[in-house]
């Protein structure tokens, strides 16, 4: 007698603890994004969170100023357990990873920054230099 569907249950039950773990990864045990430490064009550094991931920058929360850094101010990135930006802008798979991991992965509608904005103390966006 075969027993060939026992097979599939095991097979299923071991692919479950391969691969990535919920518990192994930072950002999906509290509602911030992902760390990150960025090199700027000129020398210039900043550490902070990822908040949001746009087309043309990303928004970060750094020293509880929420900054935007356009990609032409960027010379490279460091993201915690995600990888380093290679190229500006992020390719679209590496982006769209970071989208996923950062605080508001939906974006920043204009109400959303208004409100995140207000709880820093900020009128507007700090814009870092290209």
């Amino acid at each position: 007698m075969r027993r060939s569907w026992v097979w599939g249950p095991v097979l299923a039950t071991l692919g479950c603890n391969l691969g990535g773990r919920v518990d192994r990864f930072a950002p999906a045990k509290r509602p911030e994004g992902v760390a990150v430490a960025l090199a700027l064009r000129g020398g210039g550094r900043a550490q902070g969170e990822l908040l949001a991931v746009q087309d043309t920058a990303l928004v970060v929360l750094a020293r509880d100023t929420v900054t935007l850094v356009p990609y032409g101010a960027l010379e490279a990135g460091q993201f915690s357990q995600v990888g380093d930006l290679r190229e500006t802008p992020p390719a679209p798979d590496f982006a769209r990873q970071l989208r996923l991991v950062s605080r508001f992965p939906q974006g920043l509608t204009p109400d959303l920054l208004a409100r995140l904005l207000a709880a820093h103390g900020q009128s507007a966006l700090k814009v870092v230099a290209r």
